[in-house]
């Protein structure tokens, strides 16, 4: 069976994906996107029509907009092996969830769903993974946890927040074949990492450290949309652990506005627990969760960014 995966490549959640891919197909394609350009990927494969040489395709941890749903929908080559799992509430208010191959939920009977828990359900009870293997379902924990932020906020464990720092070590293709080869050893019984990974989170935490204090001494405040923003120019890969150090050391701001040049995006994360960050992303032509979204930089922003950096210096 040949499969197509296009799977968010920010995160764990969206790595994941791409490693159950790899352990429940035998000839599997991936295709890495951000939110932004994956109607533009899926359209690369659907115009020169090399999307019908794949007998399953999926997009994970991402939501299809029309006029694409619709294009699916109405081929009946692809319909049927086309398969859509998210959980964003955007996707749900855009009424993206009407067709019969998209799956999007927020929350279930664990608590809030991320991308690999949806595609994982889909994957065992179609037989395509054992539901038995305990590693590969806490691994698909973990992940979730991670991606909810419910490892912070209702099971105060830092194994899933691990997990994403050796994600941050090796990179996204680095992460994917790591963790395929360490969950496709047969007796592993149940998650746990060896002594190279720890060695690895280890360095990479002192690393951040480092890299969070240097941050928070270079925030430029602003009001955006009646809110107090704090501003940092930063490499993406720290986004989510600056927030996290905003609001552990009463930092005053509403929500941080967190711009990777390297990466193209600017971060929205809420500091205070009442801003939905979301909205504040809609409104610069973004998308995203209600604590966290993003949205892209554009070439003239760029630009006009890189010319703020320079005079703040």
């Amino acid at each position: 069976m040949k499969v197509l995966l296009f799977t968010h490549k920010s995160d764990i959640d969206g790595m994941g994906n791409a490693v159950l891919a790899k352990l429940a197909f035998d000839d599997v394609d991936y295709v890495l996107c951000e939110t932004f350009n994956l109607q533009n990927e899926i359209s690369k494969f659907y115009d020169d029509g090399t999307i019908y040489n794949y007998d399953m395709i999926f997009v994970t941890d991402l939501w299809l907009e029309e006029p694409m749903l619709s294009k699916i929908a109405n081929n009946q080559q692809l319909i049927n092996r086309f398969f859509v799992f998210d959980h964003h509430k955007s996707a749900l208010e855009g009424n993206f969830n009407k067709y019969p191959f998209t799956t999007i939920r927020i929350s279930d009977s664990r608590g809030l769903c991320s991308g690999t828990s949806l595609f994982y359900e889909y994957l065992v009870s179609n037989s395509f993974i054992d539901s038995n293997c305990n590693a590969i379902y806490d691994f698909v924990e973990l992940t979730r946890k991670y991606d909810t932020w419910e490892w912070k906020t209702k099971y105060n464990d830092e194994m899933p927040h691990e997990l994403t720092l050796l994600f941050d070590s090796v990179g996204c293709d680095g992460y994917i074949e790591l963790m395929f080869q360490k969950l496709n050893e047969g007796n592993l019984k149940e998650f746990s990492f060896n002594e190279l990974e720890k060695m690895l989170i280890k360095n990479k935490i002192n690393q951040v450290q480092e890299k969070l204090s240097n941050y928070s001494k270079k925030i430029y405040y602003e009001e955006i949309l009646g809110l107090k923003a704090g501003i940092v120019f930063i490499d993406y890969e720290y986004r989510n652990d600056l927030a996290e150090y905003f609001r552990q050391n009463g930092f005053d701001m509403d929500f941080a506005m967190l711009v990777a040049l390297d990466y193209g995006t600017i971060s929205y994360r809420n500091v205070k627990d009442d801003v939905n960050v979301r909205l504040i992303a809609e409104a610069m032509g973004g998308k995203g969760h209600d604590k966290a979204a993003s949205s892209p930089i554009n070439e003239a922003q760029k630009k006009e960014l890189i010319k703020v950096l320079t005079m703040k210096k």
